[in-house]
């Protein structure tokens, strides 16, 4: 993925933070949300934190939404940070898989986003709709359709460099100095999670709709 300046990016934190959408991921402290009896349940356990997640319903539409419920089980002896905004999509064609990345955002030049800590034992329930917008022709001959679907989950294990992120009331904040003191420590302290591929059946875009629009560009973090 090629990367986009420091400045680009904040841009793009800025339109989202500003944007009064239903689809950032929302926290929710009710344990258990997650049915571990659903058969169509995408799970991942790396580096002591585990994800658990659901999809609803078994279609991805080009330029449509879909709609995940994710959990996250802490079982490190310290917190860990997630950063809350939007699920993005990206696609491999070589797996045919679509990944769809929590927590990727890495510092722009000024504005940083707010972090939701999961303490030692903890476990978080989110709720939120990631927008699928694949780079490829319709009805294309030559480029493999999207037969998967799997969560990676970005997060940041040390959370001492981060304090001053962690559980705000605002979506993200505007520091200068902050966000270049942070911008390498957020880039060397991210891990993931990355939960099994779950089988769905894609259908192209939507007749009439917006999915022709390029996309805007954003720099994302390692995830």
């Amino acid at each position: 993925m090629s990367p986009m300046t420091r400045a680009g990016y904040a841009v793009i934190v800025l339109f989202l933070a500003a944007c009064n959408s239903p689809t950032p991921a929302a926290p929710v402290t009710k344990p258990g949300a997650i049915n571990m009896k659903e058969p169509r349940r995408m799970v991942g356990t790396e580096n002591d934190v585990r994800v658990d997640a659901e999809i609803f319903g078994e279609d991805m539409i080009q330029g449509g939404s879909i709609a995940i419920k994710y959990e996250i089980t802490n079982q490190r002896a310290t917190p860990i940070l997630i950063a809350d905004l939007i699920a993005q999509s990206s696609y491999d064609p070589d797996t045919r898989t679509v990944t769809i990345a929590i927590g990727s955002e890495i510092p722009g030049e000024e504005l940083l986003p707010r972090l939701i800590s999961i303490p030692s034992g903890g476990r978080r329930t989110f709720h939120t709709g990631a927008h699928i917008s694949i780079a490829m022709p319709p009805n294309s001959p030559w480029i493999p359709k999207p037969r998967a679907l799997q969560l990676r989950v970005n997060f940041l294990g040390d959370p001492a460099p981060f304090v001053k992120l962690v559980d705000i009331p605002e979506r993200s904040v505007r520091d200068k100095k902050l966000a270049d003191e942070l911008f390498p420590k957020w880039v060397e302290r991210n891990e993931t999670v990355t939960t099994n591929a779950l089988p769905m059946r894609w259908q192209g875009p939507r007749t009439g709709g917006i999915d022709d629009a390029t996309p805007a560009r954003r720099r994302r973090g390692p995830g």
